[in-house]
């Protein structure tokens, strides 16, 4: 009796999707990390991945007057490889960027061989595409070398117990969200409502990822109505979404079109945000940037 899934974080399983799709499922929200999930047809996901992550930061670079971008990327994932260089790269070469791009293994805990090569290029941007335990020697490293330039890093960097951890070295880090730093009355407020009801630790970074694609599923459920709350109607309705209002996120719009060839991503736009000092609250650098249309630009 499933009606929809709610997704995760599943970087190396594809296994479920095959199924899910010969059983006319559906998959609502949720952080798309494998190419199976990113190119399914029965997902819609309110993310642009890699792909858009990268996007974000290589439009950001450009426009602040950055000439040349390291891109460093987990070359174990599939999807982050496509993303980063098959998108990522494509956007910023488009933009007129030249970008070097250093790939890495996500099981490595030294960093140290993967900015020196972007310092020894001249890089006067560094994008790496790391998280969790990675994060804090990526950005200490950074500072260690002197490197002069913007250095950019996901989204899932922004946790305070990273923050703690490393010091200085995260001020002025830019990362990426797919929703602003901080939401309107009426989201945030239910929002950490629910966290003080329910959370027993900080669920920021994925959490609201989670929350988005949950709150969002429950808006196309009113609109199918009880009588019609099957796969098939959600589905319909995510297809013929355009510029729907997200909770907490860009509006989107599941036409399969958004980014080329990874049809489930339905909100690729990205917001940047910083550390402003050590102890401050996190800060908003820029409104939305158009990833979408950056991605359909360089890659048609």
């Amino acid at each position: 009796g499933v009606v929809a899934f709610v997704g995760g974080v599943d970087i190396l399983s594809n296994g479920a999707y095959p199924i899910i799709e010969q059983n006319g499922l559906a998959v609502v929200g949720g952080i798309p990390t494998n190419m199976v999930e990113q190119t399914s047809s029965n997902a819609f996901f309110f993310s642009g991945a890699t792909a858009g992550t990268v996007a974000g930061f290589m439009a950001h670079a450009a426009e602040n007057g950055r000439s040349k971008v390291a891109l460093a990327y987990g070359e174990d994932v599939e999807s982050f490889k496509v993303g980063a260089v098959d998108y990522g790269a494509a956007v910023g070469e488009s933009l007129g960027l030249e970008v070097e791009l250093i790939p890495f293994s996500l099981f490595a805990t030294d960093y140290l061989p993967v900015l020196t090569k972007a310092q020894e290029v001249g890089a006067d941007a560094v994008i790496v595409l790391a998280a969790d335990a990675a994060c804090v020697p990526v950005a200490q490293t950074f500072v260690d070398l002197g490197i002069e330039g913007q250095l950019y890093m996901s989204g899932g960097c922004a946790a305070e117990e990273i923050f703690d951890a490393a010091g200085e070295a995260m001020v002025g880090v830019l990362f990426n969200s797919e929703g602003p730093v901080e939401p309107d009355d009426v989201e945030g407020e239910m929002f950490y409502a629910v966290l003080d009801e329910y959370a027993t630790e900080p669920a920021l970074g994925a959490g609201t990822v989670g929350f988005r694609g949950f709150m969002n599923l429950y808006s196309l459920l009113l609109d199918a109505g009880p009588d019609d709350a099957n796969s098939a109607a959600l589905m319909d309705l995510a297809r013929a979404a355009v510029d729907r209002p997200s909770f907490w996120g860009h509006p989107y719009t599941c036409d399969g079109n958004q980014v080329p060839g990874l049809p489930s991503l339905c909100a690729p736009q990205q917001v940047l945000f910083t550390l402003p000092a050590v102890g401050e609250d996190l800060e908003g650098v820029t409104d939305w940037i158009p990833t979408d249309e950056l991605l359909v630009a360089a890659l048609g």
